[in-house]
């Protein structure tokens, strides 16, 4: 099944651009291995930007800039990089889990990231709710397997949600199977009730 929800034209545009920030370019990143929509759109970014490096002004070079171009040349060329097939999943460099709840982990990625923000894979069982809560800033999450449901819709395995400030929401789990998603968050998120507050405050998102 081809995704349903996108990351929007500014968000491609910035990913191809490499303006994200780490976390949230993985994020972008996961979706576009399910979406040869935002693929081909990516694709589109990226040859315009090449295309805008032939209106740059002229500089001068260097008297021996042929000489080492063509010395560069004359290199044998280097082994083209191995193409890693495991499922996405498993190419995450994860710290250990967490189990919140029963059914519920979380595990931190270790990429690079602004201290206040988080980047993390959440496993939810069927049919369990999140605790409901707000943003601190802007998040990015693609599930990754299974599906949930909240005010925004349903969202299934390749799908890109995006969240602001101002969203207040308590994601559910359809399905048989387990949801895991992938997030990248500016802040931590802002649970509703005191046990979402420990939950959240024991899993650091």
């Amino acid at each position: 099944m081809n995704p349903r929800h996108h990351p929007s034209a500014d968000v491609l545009a910035a990913y191809a651009a490499g303006a994200l920030a780490p976390g949230f370019g993985l994020v972008v990143g996961a979706h576009l291995e399910r979406c040869a929509q935002c693929r081909k759109q990516v694709d589109a970014y990226e040859a315009a930007s090449g295309e805008a490096l032939a209106t740059l002004p002229a500089v001068d070079l260097s008297s021996d800039a042929l000489t080492a171009v063509m010395a560069r040349l004359q290199e044998p060329a280097p082994p083209p990089p191995q193409q890693d097939a495991r499922p996405f999943i498993e190419r995450l460099p994860l710290k250990p889990r967490r189990w919140v709840a029963p059914g519920v982990w979380v595990a931190a990625v270790d990429t690079p990231h602004a201290p206040q923000d988080r980047v993390y894979l959440l496993s939810v069982a069927p049919g369990m709710p999140t605790a409901r809560h707000e943003h601190a800033g802007a998040e990015f999450c693609t599930v990754l397997t299974g599906a949930y449901q909240d005010e925004l819709g349903v969202f299934s395995a390749g799908d890109f949600a995006s969240a602001e400030r101002d969203l207040n929401h308590q994601p559910r789990v359809i399905g048989s199977e387990p949801c895991v998603c992938l997030f990248a968050t500016e802040g931590r998120l802002k649970a509703h009730g005191l046990i979402g507050r420990l939950a959240f405050a024991f899993a650091d998102v």
